[in-house]
């Protein structure tokens, strides 16, 4: 069985770079990432990618804005998906200030002074110091520009699924998340058939701020 892991919103996969070196080599890990992907709508880069693992089982790991990817995974897969860890995710509008996410001027995300504050504040909970941000500009910029864009698209005009996952489920939740509501994470899990949720300590770039306890968190979720 494979884990595939999704990116969050910079497409790339380079921010996974901390998580993978906490993995057991043993494991057999595919990052996929968005620039290497045609399809730009979230049920589009789905098809896409499940025709990259159709009839082999697999195991999802969906970051933030992949959540929707993995959702839409788990219905075309069927049972070859295993199961899914959502790190910070969501499968609906993540917030009511998402809505504006399609208007957001590209010129926000790169390095400045006021996006590296925000970037710390609202990605890292002002934790780790401010040199956390910069793998993440770093990641941004070396995205597909306007795919990134079209992806700030796909989460403003998120509308509520509405089938259910059968398979079993594992969000894990930052202690501080300003990014994705409550809301969100409760209607997920009121979608999931199997559902548990781990508080880990972080801010929304769980990923980035806490490897070690989110690679052990997915390698028990796989084990299960």
């Amino acid at each position: 069985m494979k884990i595939i892991l999704l990116p969050g919103l910079d497409g790339t996969g380079i921010l996974f770079e901390k998580l993978l070196e906490e993995i057991p080599s043993v494991i057999d890990v595919e990052v996929v990432s968005y620039d290497s992907i045609k399809a730009v709508s979230y049920s589009s880069q789905a098809i896409e990618i499940a025709e990259r693992f159709k009839g082999e089982d697999i195991f999802i790991v969906g970051e933030s804005y992949s959540g929707r990817v993995a959702y839409e995974l788990c219905q075309i897969l069927g049972g070859y998906v295993k199961g899914v860890v959502f790190l910070a995710s969501f499968i609906s509008r993540p917030s009511a200030m998402s809505r504006l996410a399609t208007i957001m001027p590209l010129g926000l995300l790169k390095p400045n002074g006021l996006s590296r504050f925000m970037l710390y504040l609202f990605g890292f909970n002002m934790a780790g110091g401010p040199e956390v941000v910069a793998p993440v500009f770093l990641s941004l910029q070396k995205s597909d520009k306007r795919k990134l864009k079209l992806r700030l698209g796909n989460i403003a005009n998120l509308a509520k699924p509405t089938e259910k996952i059968d398979c079993p489920v594992t969000y894990i939740r930052p202690s501080t998340d300003l990014v994705v509501g409550i809301n969100s994470v409760k209607y997920l899990a009121s979608m999931c058939s199997n559902f548990s949720r781990i508080k880990v300590k972080g801010g929304h770039f769980i990923a980035q701020s806490n490897p070690v306890v989110c690679a052990k968190v997915i390698c028990n979720a796989v084990n299960m």
